[in-house]
């Protein structure tokens, strides 16, 4: 049969796309959230069918951000899709693309995966010392924005009934003794 007009072509019963045609695998894809990441089901017809989705807008599949999985969390979420939470600061669920120090490529190094860290990584300009350094950094953040040990505890009605303790009132052996305070006597 030969197609003449735009109407027999409308009207013709074309195959459904095996692989990636965008808007038609958009429509189908299942979206749901699984850890830090969105699940995206582009069903049987595709290969691969399953694909996770970073806050990052990556792909865990080849085809990174290209993959047209993204474009399927992006219309979710468009739609009022329920939201992944948010990474912990210092942890990596997946190898960065990029390192978050220097910004050069970062790759996978099995050695120092962990379970408080998540994915190990080195960087390919400065190798693991930027594993560590973007690690210390983190910690750092961290510090600066809970500076408590004990936060304060106050009532219902507002009276402070313990002031709590931060880290920088801790007296080390590093800071000089209080005046009249003698730890040999």
């Amino acid at each position: 049969m030969v197609l003449t007009t735009p109407k027999q072509i409308k009207e013709t019963d074309l195959p459904v796309p095996r692989y990636f045609e965008g808007q038609v695998l958009r429509q189908q894809a299942t979206v749901s959230v699984s850890g830090y990441f969105y699940s995206v089901d582009l069903g049987p017809d595709v290969r691969p069918q399953h694909h996770y989705i970073g806050k990052d807008r990556r792909c865990t599949c080849g085809l990174g951000a290209d993959c047209p999985a993204v474009n399927a969390v992006a219309d979710y979420l468009c739609a009022g899709g329920e939201r992944s939470p948010d990474v912990p600061s210092g942890y990596y669920p997946v190898v960065p693309q990029v390192c978050p120090v220097c910004g050069a490529q970062a790759y996978y190094v099995p050695g120092l995966t962990s379970h408080s860290r998540g994915a190990g990584w080195a960087c390919s300009r400065g190798g693991k010392a930027h594993y560590w350094q973007a690690h210390i950094n983190s910690w750092r953040q961290n510090l600066a924005e809970n500076p408590w040990i004990f936060p304060p505890v106050l009532a219902p009605d507002g009276t402070v009934l313990y002031p709590g303790l931060k880290r920088d009132e801790i007296i080390t052996e590093s800071q000089p003794w209080p005046d009249d305070y003698n730890p040999d006597r």
